[in-house]
């Protein structure tokens, strides 16, 4: 009796071992899928302040007083091995306009005030669209080899205080761009 025990328990068990196997390969078979891989040619962007001999188109500037403004010719360089291109680039702020864990819900309040203040104060040149999602959107195809400046100056708001005096503040923009192909993936139908 025994043995019989022993043997129905181990054709259960092999029974149930196919079964397993069996619901595994129809679960993986259910989720197969396709994959395409396609070879792009990279975009290659250069990100550089376009320098001239005027006084304030240093990467660094000191001395400005609120209401005064001063060349900032930042441009974006389009490699000329690059397919066409749409760009878009965006403006972080630092130093005294950079966020921290510990500032108050007024301190940054104020601090937002303040970026948009200075945003508000810098002349982006023409075909620069707010894209409302933190990014300025170039509205041209931009072709290979292309210079695409980005501002002409910016100028320090009126109502900066003492209290921002002597400090330092940055302002650094990345750039990124998207083959001139598949623009509609960028946001808000901006070209």
């Amino acid at each position: 009796m025994r043995r019989k025990q022993i043997l129905a328990a181990g054709i259960l068990g092999c029974c149930m071992l196919t079964v397993g196997i069996l619901m595994t390969v129809i679960c993986f078979w259910k989720e197969q899928k396709t994959v395409s891989a396609v070879f792009t040619e990279p975009i290659q962007l250069e990100l550089r302040l376009l320098h001239s001999d005027e006084p304030g188109t240093r990467e660094q500037v000191t001395g400005l007083f609120p209401g005064e403004s001063m060349v900032w010719k930042p441009a974006v360089i389009l490699d000329g091995t690059s397919p066409e291109a749409c760009i878009r680039v965006r403006l972080e702020f630092g130093g005294i306009l950079e966020s921290s864990q510990e500032e108050s819900k007024e301190e940054e309040s104020e601090r937002l005030a303040r970026i948009q203040e200075l945003c508000d104060g810098i002349c982006f040149c023409d075909g620069w669209i707010d894209g409302a999602d933190g990014y300025y959107y170039y509205q041209e195809t931009v072709t290979p080899g292309s210079i695409v400046q980005i501002c002409e100056q910016v100028t320090i708001p009126e109502n900066w205080d003492n209290e921002i005096a002597e400090k330092l503040f940055t302002i650094e923009v990345s750039a990124e761009a998207i083959r001139a192909e598949n623009r509609e993936s960028w946001p808000y139908g901006l070209f």
